[in-house]
């Protein structure tokens, strides 16, 4: 029998090691592709999450305590403010809902509370602005701009409102 020369085992191995490179190489880029798809659905999922939660925030608070008198637009601070009137066990209550230093706030008290701080409510959510101007026969124009420049405009109604003509 022949014995084998040197150089075959050499390039046996040569092929093994380039072959285990080839193949560390290719899981790493799957890895890093992998990774790459997730954040963008992650970035994607949480733009979606915060429009619909301002929306949703809004509308539900509106619908939630919405009789004939109870929702106006008025000033709290220097920003303009959906006022919600309620009352609780005999008690007149009001809901703030507004925007103060770049947050979405609400602040609930007792009617009779007298001058409010606008720092003094909850905090809701980030956003940049909060515009609310009244349409006409119960409507509202709504746009909230998000912390990322995003526009979110929604027009609502006081479903409990009187209309004019009537």
């Amino acid at each position: 029998m022949k014995k084998e020369s040197g150089t075959r085992h050499i390039i046996d191995m040569v092929f093994v090691v380039a072959l285990l490179f080839l193949f560390s190489m290719s899981a790493l880029m799957l890895i890093a592709i992998g990774s790459s798809i997730y954040s963008r659905g992650v970035d994607v999922m949480k733009k979606n999450y915060d429009s619909r939660t301002a929306y949703a925030y809004i509308t539900e608070k509106l619908r939630q305590y919405d009789s004939t008198g109870n929702v106006s637009v008025e000033f709290l601070g220097s920003s303009k403010a959906l006022r919600v009137d309620s009352t609780l066990d005999g008690t007149a209550y009001v809901t703030y809902l507004y925007e103060h230093g770049g947050e979405l706030m609400e602040l609930f008290a007792r009617a009779d509370s007298g001058k409010l701080h606008p720092s003094s409510g909850q905090k809701i959510m980030e956003i940049d602005t909060l515009e609310i101007e009244p349409c006409g026969d119960g409507l509202m124009e709504i746009t909230v701009t998000l912390k990322d420049g995003t526009d979110i405009t929604f027009v609502t109604s006081r479903r409990s409102v009187e209309v004019s003509g009537t």
